[in-house]
Formats: structure tokens, C-alpha cells, sequence
């Protein structure tokens, strides 16, 4: 599993770094990084073993980690790069995280059906974002 994080976490890196360079176009940027996200997220799903489909990928992101950081900071110029690429690393990391929990406590036959893996998945990153939000509340 050690090799596989490091594939994660150097994924995550160049993908945080591909937004960082495309967030220096204002308002145009915000759709580019969200189609990086989901490239992203195929990426790690390859690395991770975890059977999926476009569907998957995209309803994965879309439902779920779009709540975890907010967009519209990419559209202020100053400020663009480094939230991308914090959003982009963000989003990763937690992904990755959600993705090595599930496959710690998961049967084979559970990792092979995209539909089951799926919705351990999205309850763990579920989780994950519960847990950031109460994090957030206690702290301020």
C-alpha cells in the first residue's frame, strides 16, 4: 500500500501544480480545475485498483467533494493560483483517504463491483467532510 500512496500523493502533486498554472485565467479557470479534479480522481482510481466508469468518476466529484473547498476564490487573480492548487491538493488527499479506508476493511468481491465500492466511498468521504466541518466550527 506504501507504493500506492506514494503514486497518490505524486499524482496530487501534479495535478495541484497543473491547476496552479491554469488558475492565472481568471473565471475561465474554475471549470478547467473541476475538469482536473475529475481527471484526478480516474488517476487515483487507476492507482488504487477501484473499478469505475466516466459516471462514477464524475458523480463521485460532483456529489460529493465540491462541498470541501470553495471555487469562486479561483476567480480573484491574487488569490487564484494558491487557492487552485490548495483545492485541487485538498480534494485529493481526502479522496485518497476515503479510498484507503474502504479498501483496508473491503472484501475482494465488494472492490470488484463498481456499484458497492462505490457507495463506500461516498459514505466515507461523507465522513471525512462531516468530520472537516466540525473541525472548522470547534476551531473558530
Amino acid at each position: 500500500m506504501d507504493s500506492k500512496m506514494e503514486a497518490a500523493n505524486a499524482c496530487i502533486a501534479a495535478n495541484s501544480k497543473q491547476a496552479t498554472v491554469i488558475s492565472f485565467v481568471p473565471l475561465v479557470s474554475i471549470p478547467l480545475v473541476h475538469g482536473i479534479c475529475v481527471k484526478m480522481i480516474v488517476q487515483l482510481n487507476k492507482i488504487f485498483g477501484i473499478p469505475t466508469d466516466k459516471r462514477f468518476d464524475s458523480e463521485i466529484f460532483y456529489d460529493i467533494l465540491t462541498g470541501i473547498v470553495m471555487a469562486p476564490a479561483m476567480a480573484i487573480p491574487v488569490l487564484g493560483a494558491s487557492v487552485a492548487y490548495s483545492y485541487i491538493k485538498s480534494i485529493g488527499e481526502c479522496y485518497a483517504q476515503a479510498v484507503i479506508t474502504v479498501l483496508d476493511s473491503a472484501e475482494q468481491e465488494e472492490i470488484e463491483d463498481k456499484n458497492m465500492i462505490a457507495d463506500k466511498i461516498k459514505n466515507e468521504l461523507q465522513k471525512i467532510h462531516r468530520q472537516r466541518r466540525i473541525q472548522r466550527m470547534s476551531s473558530e
